[in-house]
């Protein structure tokens, strides 16, 4: 074929679509449903080649077989969109060059905000890693991440700042909103209306979005292969759509995420958030983890995953959950 293939795009969608590979060859293969025929469908990354082996050969050229249609499209999209990408990469990486930065710490990060709203310490914590850009936090269902979200919110209001909370699963009641007084709240589950709002948040000093990686989780099953490999696309631009916001906006995001599906993963995988290369966008990656879970509270800590301030699983801080609220102690 005469697209080249992106192995370090590609190898994640087709792991989450099923297709895996033996002891860590450059082919990557599904085998046909059906028990009584030797099909399966492939990519060979070595010769550069989609293909579909029958009996004992590989066919390239398959009229009406829908699996191979959708691998070759999927392939080629994702291609495409990568190619774009690594030109993108390449002027990042002549920026650099041109332009060295030192990674924000606590030490040398810019000031709070540029405004007269009272700074809190939660948020000081945020900006004092990522600055104006994004802050992902992903774990496990049930590890605190929406509460560590409302935390933000509540303290960002209370301090007088401007936010916008995109609610994507339901996890917040009635009540909850009502204490969200004063922010901008918006629910959908669709992932293409929240693509939409992305390209057309407000101004205001920070941005929410509690999860991102739910609305395509839910939609996955049914999606067909080309539709999974343009879900996956379309998360990585809403967090370039993200990343672009904080920094016109000069405010802060914090996205709330899963972790990718232990399926098809090899053993001593370590689990990062659901979306390939999406991560890459977001300035910070913190995870929460239960530590402990009693009938009257809920402890979670919060560390990194991928920092440029610190080394990964540094505590980051430590949050109680209980029927009074929530605790957060950096």
């Amino acid at each position: 074929m005469e697209v080249k293939l992106d192995k370090d795009t590609l190898v994640p969608m087709l792991n989450m679509m099923g297709y895996n590979t033996l002891n860590g060859t450059d082919v990557w293969k599904k085998a046909s449903d059906n028990q009584d025929e030797f099909v399966f469908w492939g990519v060979d990354f070595k010769k550069n080649e989609i293909f579909k082996w029958v009996e004992d050969h590989r066919e390239y050229d398959v009229p009406g077989d829908e699996v191979l249609t959708e691998l070759r499209m999927l392939v080629e999209t994702s291609c495409e969109q990568s190619g774009e990408a690594q030109k993108d990469e390449t002027l990042a990486e002549q920026s650099k060059e041109d332009c060295p930065q030192e990674p924000t710490n606590k030490e040398n990060a810019s000031p709070a905000y540029e405004n007269n709203a009272t700074p809190t310490q939660l948020l000081s914590l945020i900006h004092g890693y990522v600055g104006n850009d994004v802050l992902e936090v992903f774990g496990d269902t049930g590890s605190g991440k929406s509460k560590f979200a409302m935390a933000v919110a509540k303290e960002a209001i209370a301090a007088g700042k401007k936010v916008f909370y995109l609610d994507t699963e339901r996890n917040l009641t009635e009540t909850d909103i009502k204490d969200l007084k004063g922010c901008e709240y918006k629910y959908t589950p669709i992932i293409d209306e929240i693509d939409k709002i992305v390209q057309k948040l407000p101004k205001v000093d920070v941005v929410i979005i509690d999860s991102i990686g739910f609305p395509v989780l839910t939609a996955y099953a049914r999606m067909n292969m080309k539709q999974k490999g343009d879900a996956l696309l379309k998360l990585i631009a809403i967090f370039g759509d993200l990343k672009g916001w904080a920094y016109l906006n000069s405010g802060v995001v914090v996205v709330t995420n899963q972790p990718e599906s232990e399926f098809n993963k090899e053993p001593g995988h370590v689990l990062r958030p659901f979306g390939d290369k999406s991560q890459f966008a977001a300035k910070e990656i913190w995870k929460t983890e239960i530590v402990d879970r009693k009938p009257a509270y809920t402890n979670i800590r919060i560390s990194a995953f991928r920092s440029r301030s610190v080394g990964h699983r540094t505590k980051i801080a430590d949050m109680k959950i209980s029927s009074n609220g929530v605790e957060l102690k950096a």
